[in-house]
């Protein structure tokens, strides 16, 4: 079941990227060495979050950009709808090109809500993982091959039914997010005001945002570079101001907002 919509800040999104490494320690025991950002959603989230992980582990991470569509077309109904590849990855050892091998990868979007875009994104990279092993063995049988690691971060992670699934290497160990109840989530880079989505967003805080919870691994370090290819840098209690809320609805318990006591649907 749905509670209405839900707004975040700037402000918002930066202190939960915060707090996911340097209060809750997301990734601490598992240390990137490359994130692949899935667009458009996790464009601000991903920058934030190499910030942060450089100021805490000292490494300069690299991006690189998917982009998959789910919601953007009007009358699609997600439930049925496939996810379509809008931009990939290039791969090899050229300008721009990036080998999987021996890599860490952490997929980053801002929200898992029906889980279809993450699942997607990680199955593709499953099989190209595959694909690059297959090539290096016949091209250089005598190599070892490094396995690369996946693993995802978002924002929020809606407690609803999802509509597809992660490995569960993954959730198991790999899955990192604040859980929140099933609104709609409105970011900011989708707000047409901003000043106004900010004191609506301010006035509800991080109620009901809570760390996701799995067992954690041991610790590995920062890893080294990799010999094959250099890794180089590229460039929740309620908050005062309810007001700004309730002209836009009821604050639920949840921190959601009912908007005229209407539920909202789903989020990407």
């Amino acid at each position: 079941m749905t509670h209405g919509k839900r707004f975040w800040s700037y402000e918002q999104v930066h202190e939960i990227v915060r707090k996911a490494v340097m209060e809750e320690s997301y990734f601490e025991d598992w240390r990137p060495t490359l994130i692949i950002c899935i667009a458009a959603g996790g464009f601000v989230p991903t920058r934030i979050l190499r910030s942060f992980m450089k100021a805490e582990y000292g490494c300069n991470i690299p991006i690189q950009t998917i982009g998959l569509q789910l919601y953007d077309l009007e009358g699609r109904d997600p439930a049925t709808s496939p996810v379509e590849r809008i931009q990939w990855l290039s791969y090899g050892t050229g300008p721009g090109q990036v080998q999987l091998q021996g890599h860490r990868i952490l997929l980053v979007d801002e929200v898992d809500d029906s889980r279809k875009t993450l699942a997607h994104a990680v199955s593709e990279l499953e099989q190209d993982i595959e694909a690059e092993r297959l090539q290096q063995k016949q091209s250089n049988p005598g190599q070892h091959w490094q396995a690369p690691e996946l693993g995802v971060f978002v924002l929020h992670n809606k407690l609803r039914p999802k509509l597809a699934e992660l490995p569960s290497y993954i959730m198991n160990a790999r899955y990192w997010a604040f859980d929140i109840d099933n609104c709609w989530c409105v970011y900011p880079w989708d707000a047409m005001h901003i000043y106004d989505h900010t004191q609506t967003a301010e006035a509800i805080g991080l109620t009901g945002c809570r760390p996701h919870k799995h067992e954690r691994r041991q610790s590995s370090g920062c890893p080294p570079p990799l010999q094959q290819q250099q890794l180089e840098e590229q460039d929740c209690t309620t908050a005062p101001g309810e007001a700004a809320a309730a002209a836009n609805g009821h604050v639920a318990a949840n921190g959601c907002i009912l908007i005229n006591g209407l539920a909202a649907d789903g989020h990407c």
